[in-house]
């Protein structure tokens, strides 16, 4: 889908991902290591979850800047904040983490036609509350129950994606220095796993298959490297628990 909507400048090509899930990204990655010269600027509540002290900065932009009506952190403002990041840190590495294009859908067709929100929602909650629940069917769920189409969900998806790539144009035109465009999982919607041949719907965790694993990866900027240092790091901020989970809710991790 990337390569199909994205004309983002840059060399692109294809990556594995080592997780299926947002969480197992987080952990197989950055879970126990030193990351003290990097700043993480995030609009997914995951980040509270499943991490401690492992960045030097974490920059919640959904603590502030949560569309309560949409049930996400909107394109325009995570790349507003993650500027205001690069400014702020020149000598740090910067991860700058969307949810977009991951639902709730932020466009016509997916507010009219699916409007459906949990998971995002249930994320903010399961940051603050281990007991959050969702109230609603998922994206996959309707997918899973007939009540969506393959066809209706991917068309939201794109358009998610397409409201999302003018703002990561934007920065692309701001970073001078070396930088990767790239998602931490796919979905699967409807595709079969393997041995076991079942069809596999959302992005399920401990799942290896091409739908959930293979992801792009855009780079740009080859030619000059940031130099970065290390500092102290932040220790987590463990003072807001019920938000965190409210929007965990909202993202549908639970």
């Amino acid at each position: 889908m990337f390569a199909e909507q994205s004309s983002l400048s840059g060399k692109l090509s294809k990556r594995t991902s080592k997780a299926s899930n947002t969480p197992e990204f987080l952990q197989h990655n950055f879970k126990g290591r030193d990351f003290s010269d990097t700043v993480y600027v995030t609009a997914n509540p995951q980040v509270n979850v499943h991490l401690e002290n492992e960045f030097f900065e974490v920059i919640n932009v959904w603590e502030d800047h949560w569309d309560d009506e949409l049930h996400t952190v909107m394109p325009e403002i995570m790349a507003e904040e993650t500027l205001e990041a690069y400014e702020s840190y020149p000598n740090k590495r910067l991860i700058s983490h969307f949810i977009q294009p991951h639902y709730p859908f932020i466009g016509d067709i997916g507010q009219q036609e699916l409007n459906s929100h949990s998971g995002m929602e249930l994320s903010k909650r399961l940051a603050t509350d281990n007991e959050a629940r969702r109230d609603q069917l998922s994206t996959w769920e309707q997918l899973y129950e007939g009540s969506a189409s393959v066809e209706l969900v991917w068309k939201a998806y794109r358009e998610n994606l397409d409201l999302t790539l003018p703002h990561i144009e934007r920065l692309l035109e701001t970073f001078q220095e070396y930088t990767v465009v790239t998602s931490d999982h796919g979905n699967a919607l409807g595709e079969r796993a393997w041995p076991v041949p079942v069809k596999i719907y959302g992005h399920p965790p401990e799942i290896r298959m091409p739908a959930l694993t293979e992801v792009p990866w855009l780079v740009t900027n080859t030619g000059t490297r940031k130099e970065v240092v290390a500092g102290d790091r932040s220790s987590a901020d463990t003072d807001h628990q019920e938000a965190v989970s409210q929007r965990l809710a909202d993202l549908g991790y639970k």
